[in-house]
């Protein structure tokens, strides 16, 4: 899906912002928000891979903004939707990896049908 991330762009042009010692400082002083100065950077240097809806809250409230000024997802082209789709043998895929299932825990008590029967007492 094509994600289009403005942010650097929409801050020097809209906000004079430059740094990403800027956009820190008034995060923390307008939107309450402390994020370091590295997490700053990254969502100013390029596309986040993953986003916390509540840093996008803190964005927008400390540029007084919509996510839409500097952040648009788009569909996928009819190529790209066929591409994945001939990736996944036209099966649905999982958004976050496969699900794998839980490996059964040892138990420290034996299975009592893995052994014969020993016979009865009398």
């Amino acid at each position: 899906m094509p994600i289009v991330w403005n942010l650097k762009k929409w801050l020097a042009i809209e906000r004079d912002i430059y740094r990403p010692s800027e956009l820190q400082a008034l995060l923390a002083s307008k939107a309450g928000v402390q994020l370091s100065l590295q997490a700053v950077s990254a969502l100013i240097n390029g596309k986040p891979s993953a986003l916390r809806i509540q840093t996008i809250q803190a964005l927008c409230n400390a540029l007084d903004c919509k996510v839409s000024d500097f952040f648009d997802v788009l569909p996928d082209s009819p190529k790209e939707l066929t591409k994945q789709s001939k990736a996944s043998n036209h099966k649905p895929s999982r958004l976050y990896g496969d699900k794998k299932q839980p490996k059964k825990q040892e138990s420290i008590f034996p299975d009592p049908h893995q052994f014969p029967n020993q016979g009865t007492n009398g």
